[in-house]
């Protein structure tokens, strides 16, 4: 999604139960969440948070082309991120095909009904049946509806799931090989550092 949307707020509410209160621009930052299976074995979320910025066109088009699933966040008070996700969906369609996971994530949900400029009703509508995609509205700040975009994308990559604070074994973030510099010499190769068996894009 677009900058100042909340990508990495619904992922620190997620992993760590932390809202970020300061805005920090990602570049890319890969974080890993482990949880228990009903049929006892663990599943291994790979999240990568993606910038919002149009200044890494390389790594957006890299990130969409090696995921397993993607959550694509606008904010709910700004129509312009919804148009985003609208372009940023086509872009995955046309990468992958229509039967790659997508949920989409309505964030901010928690601002006032007069300050709205994306109606849940008419967004839902579009990102389910026209779409086919998955839907949610949350509030990172408030961690609200948090559980349910990442239930919402299991369900889609048709994962049975047990996601309660319970069961989560182990919760980190991974090195970051990126840098708004450019660098990234020692960054290890494209199939090691990215290619799991369930990876997840936050766009």
């Amino acid at each position: 999604g677009a900058a100042r949307v909340g990508k990495s707020s619904i992922i620190s509410q997620f992993l760590y139960e932390k809202y970020l209160s300061r805005y920090k621009q990602t570049v890319e930052d890969m974080h890993r969440g482990e949880y228990e299976l009903p049929d006892g074995s663990c599943l291994t979320l790979d999240i990568l948070d993606t910038s919002g910025s149009y200044q890494f066109p390389a790594m957006r088009a890299l990130s969409i082309n090696i995921s397993g699933a993607f959550i694509l966040v606008y904010a709910v008070d700004d129509e312009e991120t919804w148009l985003e996700v609208e372009r940023l969906r086509e872009q995955i369609v046309t990468a992958r095909g229509r039967r790659v996971p997508i949920v989409i994530v309505g964030n901010k949900a928690d601002i006032p009904e007069e300050k709205r400029q994306v109606q849940q009703k008419e967004a839902q509508t579009k990102a389910t049946l026209e779409w086919g995609c998955g839907y949610a509205e949350c509030s990172a700040k408030n961690n609200e509806g948090i559980l349910t975009v990442f239930k919402q994308l299991l369900r889609q990559a048709n994962i049975e799931y047990n996601l309660s604070p319970a069961v989560r074994r182990r919760r980190k973030s991974l090195p970051n090989y990126a840098s708004s510099q450019g660098q990234g010499q020692n960054r290890p190769s494209t199939a090691r550092y990215y290619l799991k068996r369930h990876s997840c894009t936050v766009q």
